[in-house]
């Protein structure tokens, strides 16, 4: 190990840094079908910050048509529209995350932050010393 000070997420490892990262989704219990996970997430962060559903299918490098069936795919699921949208003209469409939206994505991103310094921390308990075993 290293005598530099490491960072608190991670742990230096044969004198590199390692640190535990999770991905979560929600499922369907019983057919496991992931109805919300990283994507949907940064889809919704990349609606509310364009304001466009084209331009955050662009961002994400997602087909347009993917990025819809997401997006109504999470909406029937958890029974509420997460966004407003308004067909466009010739400057194209706009779209909105609805105040639920908003309160979904927060809470989400509130949750998600929570699970990863849960990992953190069971990665931690487990492998204090890295993986000196």
């Amino acid at each position: 190990m290293t005598d530099k000070k490491r960072p608190s997420d991670s742990l230096v490892i044969r004198e590199k840094a390692v640190k535990p990262v999770a991905k979560v989704f929600l499922v369907t219990p019983g057919a496991e079908e992931s109805f919300c996970g990283p994507g949907m997430i940064k889809l919704l962060m990349a609606i509310k910050q364009t304001g466009n559903v084209r331009q955050a299918c662009e961002i994400m490098e997602m087909s347009y048509s993917k990025g819809w069936k997401l997006l109504k795919g999470l909406e029937t699921w958890i029974g509420f529209p997460l966004t407003v949208r308004h067909q466009g003209g010739k400057g194209g469409g706009e779209a909105h995350l609805t105040d639920k939206g908003c309160v979904f994505l927060e809470k989400h991103q509130t949750f998600l932050q929570e699970c990863q310094y849960a990992v953190q921390h069971l990665f931690e308990r487990y492998y204090p010393d890295g993986f000196g075993i």
